[in-house]
């Protein structure tokens, strides 16, 4: 899955599973990864919640990955609604959105990548 696939093709992402914008690929910058559709809390009590993982082949160097939302499947709509952009000595970085935030689709978007090293980004929901 190394790029957005076209409109309207995000899969559902339920509660409590966890997929992969990337798999252990090669992915150049700029490159925006498929969609994935996020299933709305039906319950009061149910946390609200996502984090995304990127674990690196390598050392990446210099890097950004983009998390996107959009409330529609459309590849002109995502915004940045935050970034991975450091991470540790075994080259795995996080973000965690925040909870005022309520996207209806994710993705993501490598705006930079130093180094040509395989990633793996998953997302839990």
């Amino acid at each position: 899955m190394p790029s957005y696939p076209g409109n309207a093709q995000a899969t559902l992402l339920r509660d409590n599973t966890q997929a992969f914008f990337w798999n252990a690929e090669t992915v150049a910058a700029t490159t925006l990864s498929v969609a994935f559709q996020l299933e709305r809390v039906n319950r009061s009590f149910y946390p609200w919640g996502l984090s995304v993982e990127a674990s690196f082949g390598g050392d990446p160097s210099v890097f950004e990955i983009d998390i996107m939302g959009s409330n529609s499947d459309k590849s002109t709509n995502f915004v940045q609604i935050g970034a991975i952009t450091s991470y540790n000595s075994s080259f795995v970085g996080r973000w965690d959105m925040p909870s005022n935030v309520w996207i209806k689709y994710v993705a993501a978007y490598v705006k930079t990548l130093t180094n040509a090293v395989a990633v793996t980004l998953q997302v839990t929901k």
